[in-house]
């Protein structure tokens, strides 16, 4: 097989998993116009044009493709190229046909859902393993082409599966590592991991529709945050409160700032204000407990300061939450760029309330812009997702103007905070 077969071939079954199903075939055809595979057809060598018709015709004479020419190129000039052989398609290029596969791999999960309904549940799994069942049921009715496209093949449903009879069996599968449990079963420390990857778009889909086994804790992601302040943190279902009465800083792990009900001040004041700030560095330098009066005559005061690192995860969206349930207003200081307002945006989205920008303006900008950053052309096209909403916050409509203007962007690090 030539260049231009290959290409012609690989194009096809890439817009064929593009359009795939979720679960039966059911198209009759493909049709690509040329320019897909050509786009520079007119002003190519000539040779190039030469071999590309003929690969075409190749094809066409193996019955992989239909060739339609233009009415005034009659052999020499391409319009579209029509296929509907799917399963030659993908015996030219030795690949299983997926609608084949898709079928092979739903029976397996329906026949795992089968036997391990009809097992006895072990002691202390109880709904997790009815949870369990039903995934492997959902798996094996919504299976199909456009999964095989994603890199699920036989011995990824076979793995998984795999995974399923270990969670089904074991009574506290959370109690050994993500890499461990992949040795265990797979004899690979990585193997589970790549896994999980393939098949969290099947997992994401089950989820829309049934109550799925929660599999994040086999991600290797521990999301956490930091919090600091002279605060009283209520916890659901618990009599006890954590009091910081130094306000010194609090690491806070995703299980631990799930649980949190509501956050007050020690002071018991009702007027409560929270600063986001996007960055570790910045975060130490204005969020460490400081004397009051440092505070009142250098810095501007808030009552407690959070860590956003970035875009928030879901350790800092629960503390946002349960601050903007407890009554705090909120004020961010961030980058000075597109990507910076878009992290304020995002937590005032996770609020649902206002939240004033710190030293985000063009004052602030225009003091640090020598010292400020080439935006690239990506970079700049974020403005894009920046609301109306958000642009009329104060400071923010000048400080985009001026990043526009400029092209550079300001990175918070270097923000001298002290008034």
């Amino acid at each position: 097989m030539n260049f231009w077969e290959e290409k012609i071939i690989n194009a096809f079954i890439d817009h064929y998993y593009a359009c795939a199903p979720e679960k039966e075939e059911s198209r009759a055809m493909l049709r690509l116009r040329s320019p897909v595979f050509f786009p520079d057809f007119d002003t190519s060598n000539p040779d190039e044009r030469v071999s590309y018709l003929e690969a075409a015709e190749s094809l066409e004479k193996k019955g992989i493709i239909k060739l339609n020419w233009e009415r005034r190129g009659k052999g020499e000039r391409i319009k579209t190229l029509n296929c509907n052989n799917f399963e030659k398609l993908f015996e030219e290029v030795n690949k299983p046909f997926p609608k084949t596969e898709a079928e092979k791999i739903s029976s397996l999960f329906g026949a795992k859902a089968k036997l391990l309904g009809e097992t006895q549940v072990p002691a202390g799994k109880g709904g997790q393993s009815d949870k369990i069942v039903l995934l492997l049921d959902f798996l094996s009715r919504s299976f199909g082409p456009h999964e095989i496209g994603q890199g699920i093949d036989q011995k990824t449903a076979e793995d998984f599966i795999r995974l399923f009879e270990y969670l089904f069996e074991t009574a506290h599968p959370e109690k050994i590592t993500t890499r461990a449990l992949s040795v265990l079963l797979y004899s690979d420390s990585k193997r589970l991991e790549k896994i999980i990857t393939l098949c969290k778009p099947l997992i994401i889909k089950a989820e829309k529709t049934i109550t799925s086994h929660d599999f994040s804790n086999l991600e290797r992601s521990y999301p956490e945050t930091m919090i600091s302040g002279k605060i009283i943190i209520k916890y659901k279902n618990e009599k006890k409160t954590l009091e910081n009465a130094a306000g010194y800083i609090l690491g806070l792990p995703l299980e631990h700032a799930e649980k949190i009900q509501s956050i007050d001040l020690m002071s018991g004041k009702k007027e409560k204000t929270a600063l986001t700030i996007e960055n570790k560095e910045t975060f130490y330098a204005m969020g460490n407990p400081l004397n009051e009066e440092y505070r009142s005559t250098d810095t501007p005061h808030f009552d407690c300061f959070l860590y956003a690192g970035g875009y928030s995860n879901r350790a800092a969206a629960a503390i946002i939450k349960a601050l903007a349930s407890s009554g705090f207003d909120f004020y961010h200081a961030g980058d000075l760029d597109p990507d910076g307002i878009l992290i304020l945006q995002n937590i005032q989205n996770i609020a649902v309330k206002p939240v004033m920008p710190l030293c985000m303006d063009e004052n602030t900008f225009d003091r640090y812009l020598p010292l400020g950053r080439s935006l690239t052309k990506t970079m700049l096209n974020q403005i894009k997702k920046i609301t109306d909403e958000t642009k009329a916050l104060p400071g923010i409509a000048g400080l985009l103007k001026r990043i526009t203007e400029t092209g550079k962007g300001i990175e918070q690090e270097i923000i001298d905070y002290r008034k």
